[in-house]
């Protein structure tokens, strides 16, 4: 597994041991492909893991992934979009772990989507 490059600087959000929060901003592809930033101060809930899988996936394991992930679902505006995130959070998982871990994840998302977790329409 290589490292992504990508450097993530972040801190936990007071009052809310679950969150973490941006000092700087994150690049993040568009989905037309241009680049884009997840800005400063955004804050996110990490992965959202099922309690009994939490010790093989911890919630902030991948904290680049579920960073854009979650700025990515915030921003989608159609079921097209929400599935280019999830797909995206794959290829960021895959960047710093297994394949089968990002494949999991990808299930995860997947399936958080057809519950309509996270979607805004």
């Amino acid at each position: 597994m290589a490292a992504s490059g990508t450097v993530i600087h972040m801190r936990t959000v007071p009052g809310k041991p679950l969150h973490r929060a941006l000092d700087k901003p994150l690049f993040c592809m568009n989905m037309d492909g241009s680049a884009g930033e997840v800005p400063a101060d955004f804050e996110w809930d990490g992965s959202s893991v099922p309690v009994l899988l939490q010790p093989f996936f911890p919630r902030h394991r991948h904290p680049i992934a579920s960073c854009r992930h979650d700025w990515r679902c915030k921003h989608a505006r159609n079921h097209k979009e929400r599935k280019w995130a999830d797909q995206e959070f794959k290829k960021d998982v895959g960047r710093t772990s297994w394949k089968i871990t990002a494949q999991a994840g990808y299930a995860g998302v997947r399936i958080g989507a057809l519950l309509g977790i996270g979607n805004r329409w």
